[in-house]
């Protein structure tokens, strides 16, 4: 049934009254209410709903051009420089802004102040906006005549370059040194060379071996460098080989290494096989003087070298990564599973020159880092351990402001 309205109509007014109003029909007056509440919610649906787009929107670009500049520095730091844009590029193509692919810019630029250490940065700006013909959407924006919108991102990413770093192995190879004196290779310095510059009673040796330690960035010395320069080859994806020094007492050469003690305390070669398989978290910096093992040093390098391979063992040296260069291919890296393989290490490369002024007798003998490089441990056939030199990657540190040229301790942060 329709319920019935009554309408009432005026009264006749009694003596001494007013008369009373009329009462009309409200029928159409909800239609202005309605019209003003659709309004309203259209207002704040356009609110709500496209400013969540362009924030959810702008959350995705930014963590998009995070991704990219560290995907540049890190190619920067490892690969090859050349293809750092196209690194970022890939890392802009596989993370989807709002659904699609933005566009992005990079360049590498100063560091900005703040940073930490010395190294080279690389900004990358992304966008996703009307002037890079990519905008995004609006859902209720159109009814006002909203028809897209825009985000932008700007990432700074920073490659340091160090000299020092935890997680050293118990592992000294003399750093090269220019060959003059007995030399049995023929050509300079090469595998077969031994360091000589002194006679045991401390005169210098006719034609003596020359060592000059590295001194600070663009004075890398006669040393192994990363990058090459100041008339020597670059050292990256260098194989070199190496068995424990046969005689302490002799003078050290090309294929020897020193086995060393790396944690404090340390004697004998059950700690050098604990200290050669796990990490020790003492930072070994240049100018340190690390004891010498004394003990047979052929079976911790042996069993500590099947323990870091067996981490890894799918994992192998690609010459034709990087440009040429070279660098390590699948095993956990591959996977997902480890972010730098077990078999990259750092070891020590001492002075040669300070190891040859000690008496041949001295039963405390050290030796005096200089650098530390970088290794693939590849393979151990006894007596030779086989491995890659390359770069090391390390925690950022603000003290890492060594010789981008030489360093092999690397690191990449975002600074911006």
């Amino acid at each position: 049934m329709f319920p019935i309205r009554r309408i009432e109509r005026a009264r006749p007014p009694r003596p001494g009254r007013a008369a009373a109003p009329e009462v009309r029909a409200e029928r159409g007056a909800i239609l202005v209410q309605v019209a003003a509440m659709m309004l309203g919610l259209t207002a704040l649906s356009a609110f709500i709903v496209d400013y969540g787009i362009l924030w959810t929107a702008r959350r995705q670009i930014q963590n998009t051009a995070d991704a990219a500049a560290m995907a540049a520095a890190v190619t920067i730091a490892f690969g090859d420089p050349a293809q750092a844009a196209d690194s970022a590029r890939t890392a802009v193509a596989q993370n989807f802004v709002w659904g699609a692919q933005a566009t992005a810019d990079v360049a590498q630029v100063a560091c900005p102040t703040g940073s930490v250490g010395v190294g080279t940065c690389v900004r990358v700006q992304a966008f996703r906006n009307q002037a890079s013909g990519s905008p995004l959407p609006t859902v209720f924006g159109s009814l006002v005549g909203v028809n897209d919108q825009g985000v932008r991102a700007t990432a700074t990413a920073q490659v340091l370059y160090g000299d020092s770093s935890d997680c050293v192995r118990p592992v000294a190879i003399p750093d090269r040194w220019t060959e003059f004196h007995n030399n049995a290779g023929g050509g300079g310095w090469d595998a077969v060379d031994t360091f000589e510059r002194y006679r045991p009673n401390g005169s210098l040796l006719p034609s003596p071996d020359v060592y000059v330690p590295p001194g600070g960035i663009g004075a890398n010395g006669t040393g192994y460098s990363r990058l090459g320069g100041g008339g020597f080859p670059a050292d990256y994806g260098v194989q070199v080989r190496f068995a424990p020094q046969q005689f302490l007492n002799q003078p050290v050469g090309n294929e020897r290494f020193v086995p060393v003690r790396i944690t404090p305390g340390a004697n004998g070669p059950w700690d050098m096989l604990r200290d050669m398989s796990f990490c020790v978290p003492r930072v070994v910096l240049p100018g340190t003087d690390l004891s010498v093992e004394t003990a047979n040093a052929d079976m911790p390098t042996r069993e500590g070298l099947d323990a870091l391979i067996s981490q890894d063992p799918n994992s192998f040296w690609d010459a034709s990564l990087n440009g040429g260069r070279g660098g390590v291919r699948g095993g956990c890296m591959a996977s997902g599973d480890c972010t730098v393989s077990p078999r990259i290490v750092p070891i020590v490369a001492f002075n040669p020159d300070a190891w040859d002024q000690q008496p041949p007798f001295e039963p405390n003998k050290i030796v005096l880092v200089s650098r530390l490089v970088g290794v693939f441990f590849e393979s151990y056939q006894a007596p030779f351990f086989t491995a890659r030199l390359m770069g090391y990657p390390t925690t950022p540190r603000s003290t890492m402001t060594a010789d981008p040229q030489s360093s092999f301790v690397i690191s990449v942060a975002l600074v911006r």
